[in-house]
C-alpha cells in the first residue's frame, strides 16, 4: 500500500469482485456507470512501475486503481484521487503529478 494511505473500502472499488455462480448480476443503468479515465505508470520502488487507472465513479468521485504486489500475490488497491497527487508530490515526480492532474483533475 502507499506509505500513510488509506485504502478505500471494497465497495467503492470500480473493479468488479469475484461473484459466486449463482449470484444475478444486474445490468448496469447508462446514466450511472463507472468510466476509465486513464492510465499512468507510478515508480513504486526501482524497477517496480505499476499501472495506475484512473476511474470516475457514478456520484462523480475519481479513484486510482493500483496492482499491488502483496508478499506472493496481486492485490488491488483503490486510492483517492488526492492519495495519489500526494505521492507524487512526496516523491518528487512532478511529471508523474502533472499526468495525475491531467487525467483525474485536481
Amino acid at each position: 500500500m502507499l506509505a500513510g494511505a488509506k485504502a478505500l473500502v471494497a465497495e467503492d472499488q470500480p473493479v468488479r469482485a469475484e461473484l459466486d455462480e449463482r449470484t444475478p448480476v444486474a445490468a448496469p443503468s447508462p446514466r450511472r456507470r463507472t468510466r476509465t479515465l486513464g492510465r499512468v505508470r507510478l515508480p513504486i520502488a526501482g524497477p517496480y512501475r505499476p499501472w495506475a487507472t484512473a476511474y470516475r465513479l457514478p456520484d462523480g468521485r475519481v479513484v486510482w486503481c493500483i496492482r499491488l504486489w502483496e508478499t506472493d500475490r496481486v492485490v488491488t488497491r483503490c486510492f483517492p484521487n488526492a492519495t495519489v497527487r500526494e505521492f507524487c508530490r512526496l516523491n518528487r515526480l512532478p511529471s508523474v503529478e502533472a499526468e495525475v492532474v491531467r487525467i483525474g483533475g485536481p
